[in-house]
């Protein structure tokens, strides 16, 4: 976590960046994220995800963030992904006539996802909890195959661009086809506030490093 630690010093932090998430560092993330939500005119999280895009470039890597918010707090951060693998990068879906890897637009879209767990994981998508898209958020549909996203075709609807588990791998491969993914050890931890079938908001800040 040296790397987001950097970041938050760069927004104008003032850490040790030694990589352990103490108070100081989660005191830094909430002002931050709160800071960059409150610019974009959108609604504070009280229980929820906020991912962090870092660049538009598609790494096949876990090089973005999510930081877990409890009651208005944010208390816990992951590294995560918030753009597809490298599989859907050069094998596209199809939509609405357009060929190309979805990836999620920054926005922010009140109640979107429905937390979904069960006392039998096997019977789950995947075999564990995920957040399931229930209503239509921006995506881009990115036929370049050059894994830089472009921004070019622009979607609205549902694509099943869920929250969920990735493996343990370092990389995403065929994990993600625009979905927002962790590795497993960071996504059973960062899931256990959440209640079965209650909605969240999905809200996603893309950074832009000309500061």
């Amino acid at each position: 976590m040296i790397a987001f630690q950097r970041l938050l010093n760069k927004y104008g932090a003032d850490l040790e960046t030694d990589g352990i998430i103490g108070k100081e560092t989660l005191k830094a993330t909430n002002l931050f994220v709160l800071a960059q939500i409150n610019k974009r005119g959108w609604v504070a999280p009280n229980t929820d995800l906020v991912y962090i895009r870092t660049d538009l470039t598609l790494t096949n890597t876990f090089d973005d963030y999510c930081v877990r918010f409890v009651n208005g707090i944010a208390d816990s951060i992951h590294k995560a992904s918030t753009t597809a693998g490298k599989y859907y990068i050069y094998n596209p879906l199809t939509y609405g006539g357009i060929t190309g890897v979805a990836i999620a637009k920054e926005q922010q879209v009140i109640n979107s996802h429905q937390f979904t767990t069960s006392p039998n994981w096997k019977s789950l998508w995947l075999g564990s909890p995920y957040f399931q898209q229930v209503k239509p958020i921006a995506i881009y549909r990115d036929t370049k195959k050059d894994a830089v996203l472009d921004k070019i075709n622009l979607q609205v609807g549902l694509f099943g661009i869920n929250f969920h588990r990735s493996g343990m791998s370092g990389l995403i491969d065929n994990w993600s086809a625009g979905c927002q993914v962790m590795q497993d050890n960071d996504w059973f931890e960062t899931i256990k506030p959440f209640e079965n079938k209650k909605l969240y908001t999905f809200t996603l800040i893309e950074l832009n490093y000309e500061i």
